[in-house]
């Protein structure tokens, strides 16, 4: 049944050709067909689509490329350019997805789907473990907006199928997330303003308000290479953008008294942390945060 839905898969390169080997032979092995590949290419180097290119040919996978020509936009206006091309050629579902996963099954993408038609979910999420540790890195989550950050369920823990539970929410990480075609003409697309960092958390916030959560489907799995291709928080990249969007976010979505309890506690907490990096660090998240208040 599933086999006749299409989906378009959306997966934004940049500058991390050394994860692509492991991606796209995972991906070459799924037992579902009627999958489209998308891929944006935001690297400053040719390697990662040279290599993607030469992959796609040889695993025999369905591609579009779209080539930045050496200009990052963005993950979020990336994946917005493959938003609208996957909704151009009338795909059912489609799937955010990071290159640096590696499939656990080859059934994983049928088993996705088939489940998603099957209960009539509009967003679903598999358990993601971190690799090579193979430890929790996404088992549910939730969007904690007096904070404002969006934290996963038993991050690190060891990962034991019989614990976890399928169940319904808030928060999944756009790494990995499944949808529906319906969800995003409803919802829209990526805020590009974000760049990088919580536009994943824009994005289920508004999916929240519509009426949309991530169902989390615990007998699936996936593998990532966390923090392969901006080094997280412990990059000025990260730091500064992690800054920077925590306070866009608040701005944007939060509104009330509850909005000026977080722009308090994400200020005090940022400047904290400041002082205990490294003055490059120290810097970008200063940075970050008064940029947060211009945007």
């Amino acid at each position: 049944m599933n086999q006749n839905k299409k989906l378009g898969l959306i997966t934004v390169l940049y500058n991390s050709p050394n994860v692509l080997d492991d991606f796209f032979a995972s991906l070459s092995l799924q037992d579902h067909d009627n999958y489209h590949l998308y891929i944006i290419d935001n690297s400053s180097i040719p390697e990662p689509l040279e290599k993607s290119r030469q992959l796609t040919q040889l695993h025999n996978i369905p591609v579009t490329f779209i080539d930045n020509k050496g200009n990052n936009v963005g993950v979020a206006a990336g994946n917005n350019q493959g938003i609208v091309a996957a909704l151009n050629d009338v795909c059912d579902y489609v799937l955010f997805i990071n290159n640096d996963l590696i499939f656990e099954m080859p059934s994983t993408l049928s088993d996705l789907m088939g489940t998603m038609q099957a209960d009539s979910l509009a967003m679903c999420s598999p358990v993601i473990l971190n690799y090579p540790a193979k430890k929790i890195w996404y088992a549910g989550g939730y969007i904690d907006t007096i904070r404002a950050i969006a934290p996963h369920h038993d991050i690190d823990a060891s990962y034991l199928p019989s614990t976890i539970a399928r169940a319904s929410y808030a928060y999944a990480p756009t790494c990995f997330l499944m949808v529906t075609a319906e969800l995003l003409n409803r919802v829209g697309c990526m805020d590009e303003k974000y760049f990088a960092y919580y536009d994943d958390t824009d994005f289920l916030f508004r999916c929240n308000q519509a009426g949309y959560f991530v169902e989390l489907l615990p007998n699936i799995v996936i593998y990532h290479k966390v923090g392969s291709s901006t080094g997280g928080d412990l990059s000025y990249f990260g730091s500064y953008h992690l800054a920077r969007n925590r306070i866009y976010f608040i701005r944007k979505n939060i509104g009330g008294l509850k909005r000026y309890v977080s722009l308090v506690y994400s200020v005090l907490t940022r400047y904290v942390r400041s002082l205990s990096v490294s003055p490059e660090l120290s810097k970008a998240i200063r940075k970050g945060i008064s940029d947060g208040f211009k945007m």
